[in-house]
């Protein structure tokens, strides 16, 4: 079996910020979806994280970008050229539809500067590329 570590990027919209968002803000520039708000408290921001995990788990891709992740999002991972949730959706749903997940851990909290992160821990088994953990930012 081959076994493989990869790491995918996915920035959600679960912004936390203390002034409320202006039209200029990032909150809108990125297109974020009405199922967020950018005052989240860390209890909405774990359940909005669970439930985008989850409908990955159920190979439901386009749905929980459609529903939890901002339009415009800066795309982190390497293998995904270009921004933007019709980018990831095109990418991860034929890499994820031969690869079982299990949700190992998820995350919500400030890192070091302040800013509020969300990390998914998933055990992926994917038919193409072997067993490996895949890490959801």
């Amino acid at each position: 079996m081959h076994f493989s570590t990869f790491l995918l990027a996915i920035a959600l919209p679960i912004l936390s910020t203390l002034a409320q968002p202006t039209q200029k803000s990032e909150y809108y520039s990125l297109g974020c979806p009405k199922s967020t708000k950018p005052q989240a408290s860390q209890k909405e921001q774990l359940q909005a994280i669970t439930s985008f995990d989850n409908l990955l788990v159920q190979k439901q891709i386009a749905t929980a970008y459609n529903t939890y992740a901002a339009k415009n999002f800066i795309q982190h991972a390497a293998r995904i050229p270009g921004n933007g949730t019709a980018l990831a959706i095109a990418y991860l749903t034929p890499t994820l539809s031969t690869t079982t997940l299990t949700i190992l851990d998820v995350w919500v909290g400030p890192n070091a500067q302040g800013i509020t992160k969300s990390t998914t821990y998933f055990k992926g088994d994917s038919q193409v590329r072997g067993l490996g953990v895949i890490v959801d930012i």
